[in-house]
């Protein structure tokens, strides 16, 4: 085998990128048992042009994304998010209606439903409204304060396990329930 460094270069061009598998699968020795000349050579260039495709490739991929227009803008994702969010509530709204009308469920159940929903409502409007994307003040209040009251009924739940008044599937239960109010929270 008498390979030449000019031949791997040539077709790494026009071919593409010499896998490493077949650069280190040159023998290191011939069948006369003298080492290839070439072999150290071709293993470096080879690694050579995978790196540096990889490296220019992986840094001009997102300049190229922004400039060609595929991407979306944050911006835009966000106001479409809060639309989608506003058309849910409002068909939330709407079949708590029919439910209403049908008075399938009990009022108290419903009312509580419609709160929840007219609150989402609000906010995904108020995302709407606002370009920034930004909640209002109010929200943002109510969430910083609502993830305190957690933190401190996490802290309560816990107490209430080492005095032994719950137990731990008690503790558990709850304790899953305040950690997914939380991801709600943040999830808004």
């Amino acid at each position: 085998m008498n390979w030449r460094v000019p031949m791997v270069l040539t077709w790494a061009g026009t071919r593409g990128v010499v896998p490493l598998a077949a650069a280190v699968s040159i023998p290191e020795t011939t069948k006369s048992g003298a080492a290839p000349a070439d072999r150290p050579p071709v293993l470096v260039l080879t690694t050579s042009v995978v790196v540096v495709t990889l490296v220019v490739q992986g840094f001009t991929l997102a300049p190229v994304v922004r400039r060609s227009g595929i991407a979306l803008e944050p911006d835009h994702t966000e106001r479409e998010e809060a639309a989608a969010r506003c058309r849910l509530a409002d068909a939330g709204i709407r079949r708590l209606t029919e439910l209403s009308e049908l008075e399938a469920v009990p009022e108290v159940v419903l009312d509580r439903l419609r709160r929840g929903l007219t609150a989402r409502l609000d906010d995904a409007r108020d995302r709407l409204t606002d370009p920034t994307g930004q909640s209002a003040p109010a929200d943002l209040v109510y969430r910083q304060l609502r993830r305190d009251l957690i933190a401190f009924e996490a802290v309560e739940l816990q107490r209430l396990y080492d005095e032994h008044a719950i137990s731990n599937t008690t503790r558990r239960r709850l304790q899953q329930s305040l950690d997914l109010e939380e991801v709600r929270l943040t999830d808004i």
